[in-house]
C-alpha cells in the first residue's frame, strides 16, 4: 500500500474517533444548549395570554358582577332576585299582582265621580233661593310617575285658598211672579267630585244656598262633599254635609228652612196672637175661680197652637220677636190698649 494513502486513512480514523468521545466540558456544553433552547421553544408555543376563551371569561364576569350591582341597587329587583333564589318567585309575583290590584282600587275610590240628590223646602214658598256652585281642582299631574305616588296626591287635603270657578244654578224661584209660590226645589244629578280621563286630576265641589224674601232674616247653608273643609268666614252660615245612603247614593238631611220674619214684618201677626192668649188667659182664670183644675201644661200648649196658627214655629222665634216689639214702648201700649178692648169668642 502507497505511504501517503495509509497515512491519510489514519488520520480520517482519528478524527472520527474524536466527534464520537467528546470531551466532559463538550458534552456538558451541548447538554445546556439543548435544554435551554427547549425552554425556549416550550415558551414560544404558549402564545399569548389573553385568548378568545380569557376574554370571554373577564367579559362574562364582568358582566355579571354590573347586573348583580344594578339588582341590589333597586329594591324590588334585589326582592325578585332573592325570591327567585329562594324558589319562591311565584308566590313573589302574585303578591306584587295583589298589591297592584289594591293601588288601582284605591286610586279609583279616590277619584270616583259622585253625584247626590237634595230637595229644598223652605217657608215663606215664594221666597228665592240663590244656589251657587264652586269647583276646586286637585292636580295630581306632576306626582303621578306611579301608582304609590299618585295615590299620596290624592290623599292630599285640598287647597281651598285657591280662588274656584263659579256658577249659578238656575232654579223656578227666580222666576215666581205676582202669588205664584214653590212648593219646593228637587236638585237632581249635583256633583260632589268628578275626575279627569286619566283620574290625575280632580274636582271638587260645594254648594251655597241662600233663601231670602223681605222682610224675613235670610238664612244661608253651604252643603259640602269634603269634611275637612276648613269652617268659613261667615258666622250665620249653616254646614251640610253630603253623606253616602248606599252604594253610590249620597244625600244631604235637609231639614227645611223657615225664614224668620223681621219684626216690623211680624207685628201683624204678632198682634193677632197676643190678643188670642189675652182671651185664653181669661177664659183659664174665670175656669180656675170655679174651682176647676187646669194644668199650666195645658196652658202651655194652648199658646204653642196659637203662635203656630200665626205663623211662629217655636217658642224660641216667639220669645226673639216679643223681645224686639217690647223696646218700642208706643207699639206695646197701643197694644195693650186693643187687647183690653178685644171681645173673645
Amino acid at each position: 500500500m502507497d505511504p501517503k494513502t495509509e497515512d491519510k486513512n489514519v488520520k480520517d480514523m482519528t478524527k472520527d474517533v474524536h466527534e464520537l468521545l467528546l470531551n466532559e466540558e463538550e458534552e456538558e456544553g451541548r447538554s445546556r444548549k439543548g435544554a435551554d433552547d427547549e425552554v425556549l421553544d416550550a415558551r414560544r408555543s404558549r402564545g399569548p395570554f389573553f385568548t378568545t376563551p380569557v376574554i370571554v371569561t373577564v367579559i362574562v364576569v364582568a358582566l355579571a358582577a354590573i347586573g348583580l350591582g344594578i339588582i341590589y341597587a333597586s329594591p324590588s329587583l334585589r326582592e325578585q332576585f332573592e325570591a327567585m333564589l329562594s324558589g319562591e318567585l311565584g308566590k313573589y309575583k302574585e303578591e306584587l299582582r295583589k298589591a297592584r290590584e289594591d293601588r288601582i282600587r284605591e286610586i279609583e275610590s279616590l277619584s270616583s265621580n259622585r253625584y247626590g240628590a237634595v230637595t229644598l223646602f223652605y217657608s215663606p214658598r215664594d221666597a228665592q233661593v240663590t244656589i251657587t256652585e264652586r269647583k276646586y281642582k286637585l292636580d295630581c299631574s306632576a306626582a303621578a310617575s306611579d301608582e304609590t305616588t299618585l295615590i299620596d296626591c290624592l290623599r292630599k287635603k285640598l287647597d281651598y285658598t285657591q280662588k274656584p270657578e263659579e256658577r249659578q244654578i238656575d232654579n223656578p224661584s227666580l222666576h215666581i211672579k205676582g202669588r205664584e209660590i214653590v212648593e219646593q226645589l228637587p236638585l237632581n244629578d249635583i256633583p260632589i267630585q268628578e275626575s279627569s280621563e286619566d283620574r290625575k286630576q280632580i274636582f271638587r265641589y260645594e254648594l251655597e244656598v241662600k233663601i231670602e224674601r223681605e222682610g224675613y232674616y235670610p238664612r244661608t247653608f253651604q252643603i259640602l262633599g269634603d269634611k275637612d273643609r276648613p269652617a268659613p268666614v261667615a258666622k250665620d252660615m249653616e254646614i251640610l254635609f253630603w253623606e253616602q245612603k248606599g252604594p253610590g247614593v249620597y244625600m244631604v238631611d235637609f231639614r227645611g228652612a223657615d225664614l224668620f220674619p223681621k219684626p216690623e214684618t211680624a207685628k201683624d201677626n204678632y198682634k193677632k196672637a197676643r190678643e188670642a192668649i189675652a182671651c185664653v188667659n181669661r177664659e183659664v182664670e174665670a175656669k180656675r175661680k170655679e174651682g176647676k183644675k187646669i194644668a199650666d201644661d195645658t196652658v202651655r200648649g194652648l199658646y204653642l197652637e196659637i203662635i203656630n196658627r200665626n205663623g211662629f214655629k217655636t217658642f224660641e222665634e216667639w220669645d226673639r220677636i216679643d223681645a224686639e216689639l217690647n223696646k218700642d214702648a208706643k207699639f206695646q201700649a197701643d197694644l195693650q190698649e186693643q187687647i183690653s178692648k178685644a171681645t173673645c169668642k
